[in-house]
């Protein structure tokens, strides 16, 4: 996976990111570039790309390389005739989104999102990275007994764990767009260990914002390993951490990757474009 005829590939880390550096996204028409780009996400998890300029149409169709862009949603307010572009927005005195600890995006559906396209528009003058951390490199740190037994186990994802329920109490009709969250977002199990279908590898799928419990154990054995497993994404040999500039876009793998929004920012002002993609099956 390591041959690249069209991409200038500088690792971010050892063990997870790369920026591509000499792309313009804007202009990414010819196949053997977007093979290479699939190819380079595979393999390095999350890519960063500074300096890009991009509308929303150039935005969804960089989606489109790795997956369909109309695939599962957050609660985000959606740009204006685009439905598939989420913007998260933080303004002063406004609300902020509870993304400031580990999570994959949208564990709490049936079928999460395969990745993500972010693309900066403001941010402040310091603070607010953003950090990812690699569930491969961590499932292959732990002793091989632990795999196999982890391996075995099954693990309950809930809408109503995350920080999502306390949005809509800041929302007109908020009871009611809570409500109808739920009933559309009942609990999912998925396993705590899966394959990742491109590369291979088996990761470690539990996150701290989605992640209830784990089926056959008590509430205090649950608690226990997923508090062991959460804290190896803590470790920074297995992470990226990216200073924001404006006009950067991050792109990475839902499905090999957990990641952490910095609240450190206080009031200022902070605002992406976020689509997500997707298949019909993400394992």
């Amino acid at each position: 996976m390591s041959s690249y005829q069209l991409l200038n590939i500088e690792p971010y880390t050892p063990n997870i990111g790369a920026t591509i550096l000499d792309v313009d996204l804007a202009h990414i028409g010819d196949e053997g570039l977007r093979s290479e780009l699939r190819q380079a996400l595979a393999q390095y998890q999350v890519l960063f790309f500074r300096k890009q300029t991009l509308t929303p149409e150039q935005q969804i169709e960089v989606a489109k390389i790795f997956g369909d862009p109309d695939k599962a949603k957050a609660f985000f307010p959606r740009l204006e005739n685009y439905k598939v572009v989420e913007v998260i927005e933080t303004k002063p005195a406004g609300h902020r989104y509870g993304v400031d600890q580990w999570h994959v995006d949208i564990s709490f559906s049936a079928n999460p999102p395969t990745g993500t396209v972010l693309y900066s528009q403001v941010i402040p003058p310091a603070g607010g990275d953003t950090l990812w951390g690699s569930s491969t490199a961590v499932f292959e740190s732990l002793p091989k007994s632990l795999q196999l037994y982890l391996e075995e186990l099954e693990a309950v994802h809930s809408f109503e764990h995350s920080g999502w329920p306390g949005y809509f109490d800041q929302l007109e009709n908020g009871d009611e767009l809570y409500r109808k969250a739920r009933a559309d977002h009942l609990p999912v199990v998925h396993p705590v260990v899966r394959t990742h279908p491109v590369t291979g590898k088996k990761l470690i799928y539990v996150n701290p914002n989605f992640t209830d419990r784990i089926k056959g154990l008590s509430r205090q054995q649950s608690d226990a390993l997923l508090s062991f497993l959460f804290a190896q994404f803590q470790r920074p040999e297995f992470q990226a951490r990216l200073r924001w500039e404006k006009n950067t876009v991050a792109i990475w793998d839902n499905r090999a990757t957990v990641h952490y929004a910095t609240n450190d920012y206080d009031s200022q002002h902070r605002l992406l474009h976020r689509v997500t993609f997707g298949e019909n099956q993400a394992f």
